[in-house]
């Protein structure tokens, strides 16, 4: 019996999506452990969010260094490369806004910001030809997931409750 990578992938990013609930869970019914619970969320949002541009370092080197079809000199894989790199800086100041500045809010803000920014681009390079139809379905998906959750949770810091 052959497994489909796909069907794989899309039960481990569902269950990628647990820690993301459990969170908001937490957040929203345990007022007292609010603030912890809003750290463990941007901490595990900083590593998804890195997570996702790694995705793209490891399609470009899948494929080796080289130029795709149809772009000049290269410019889809650098772009790979470099994208690669942006969701973990981006998340890495999420986590010092958090651990240096205390500030939840701009963490979540930078996170959002994150998440969104990612999945526009693969939309992007979807129309590139730089990324699979069935894996972008999947990002939309999980995306949604996420960026509710973080926004949820933005706003209840916005109105009020104490989270970080």
């Amino acid at each position: 019996m052959t497994e489909r990578p796909m069907g794989l992938a899309w039960l481990l990013g569902l269950g990628g999506l647990l820690p993301f609930l459990l969170c908001a869970v937490v957040i929203m019914l345990h007022p007292l452990w609010a603030v912890g619970a809003t750290r463990a969320l941007i901490a595990y949002g900083a590593v998804i969010l890195s997570f996702l541009g790694a995705v793209h370092w490891g399609f470009a080197l899948s494929e080796g260094i080289a130029p795709v079809a149809g772009l000049v000199g290269g410019a889809g894989q650098r772009s790979r490369l470099v994208f690669g790199v942006a969701p973990a800086l981006l998340a890495w100041v999420a986590l010092l806004c958090v651990m240096l500045l205390g500030a939840a809010k701009l963490a979540l803000l930078l996170l959002i910001a994150g998440f969104f920014a990612t999945v526009v681009a693969e939309t992007v390079g979807r129309g590139r030809g730089l990324v699979a139809g069935d894996y972008l379905a999947m990002r939309w998906s999980i995306s949604v997931i996420v960026l509710f959750v973080l926004v949820s949770v933005f706003l209840l810091d916005l109105i009020g409750m104490r989270l970080g």
